[in-house]
């Protein structure tokens, strides 16, 4: 037996001309067990649930949108209305003052016709009054007073000879006031207010005040009393009013202090 101690052989390969692998590598895959790769698992469920939600998405879009434009739509018809009630309601106040106009141009038309302005208008609706103050003097207890003193006035009614002729019948307000002044008190002072009326030649006290026990009989002192009238009275046309005191000669001096007066009510 020979001992080779010379380099170890090469394997030999041989080469399959039709294009196959070497045999020894054959044979080792020939004797080593082929790994199987583990079989896929499809996933088919990915790509349909993505497209299910997106369809659910643009469903409740799309009924968030018909929501909008059923309130849009709503409004707009609102709106429409109201402006149409208010154009029949403009229409309806053009008609009432077109009637209304014609009439009112008439009446002004008339009254110029007439001669009458609104100034004579106003005029003639006022009410008959009169209100003297300061006595000027007194004849026969008789006041005579001062029409043109002051806020003194006549309006439809006539100052003559110290009183008041009424120019048209109706119910009266008549007043009157006086005030009387002494430095001395007698136990005998009896003093008389009155208002008269004369009608058809006759005179008549249709109402009265008497005033004592004002002062201290015998004392020096200086005193002053009022006495004050004011009633309802019906008087007729041409009716004349005046005013009588028992002591004129003690009248205050002071103008407003005295007055005379009466106005129509009715």
């Amino acid at each position: 037996m020979s001992n080779n101690f010379g380099p170890p052989s090469q394997p030999v390969f041989t080469v399959d001309s039709g294009g196959g692998q070497p045999k020894q590598h054959q044979y080792y895959e020939q004797r080593m067990p082929r790994h199987t790769e583990p079989p896929m698992v499809p996933c088919w469920t990915f790509p349909p649930a993505r497209a299910e939600m997106k369809r659910k998405s643009w469903g409740g879009l799309n009924a968030g949108m018909a929501w909008v434009l059923t309130l849009i739509l709503l409004l707009v018809f609102a709106a429409l209305g109201l402006g149409a009630y208010q154009i029949l309601r403009l229409q309806t106040e053009v008609e009432r003052l077109t009637q209304e106009r014609p009439t009112q141009i008439q009446r002004i038309a008339l009254q110029r016709q007439v001669g009458l302005n609104p100034a004579e208008l106003n005029k003639n609706t006022q009410k008959s009054a009169a209100h003297l103050i300061g006595v000027k003097s007194a004849s026969s207890g008789a006041l005579n007073w001062d029409e043109n003193l002051g806020e003194a006035f006549t309006h439809g009614i006539k100052y003559r000879n110290g009183g008041l002729q009424v120019n048209e019948s109706g119910l009266y307000f008549i007043y009157s006031r006086v005030e009387f002044l002494s430095p001395t008190c007698k136990s005998s002072d009896l003093h008389g207010h009155a208002i008269n009326r004369k009608r058809n030649g006759r005179n008549r006290i249709i109402m009265e005040d008497h005033t004592e026990g004002f002062c201290t009989p015998g004392s020096n002192q200086p005193w002053t009393t009022g006495s004050q009238l004011g009633f309802l009275q019906q008087l007729r046309q041409s009716d004349w009013l005046s005013v009588n005191v028992s002591h004129p000669h003690l009248l205050n001096k002071n103008y407003h202090n005295n007055y005379f007066g009466l106005f129509k009510i009715h």
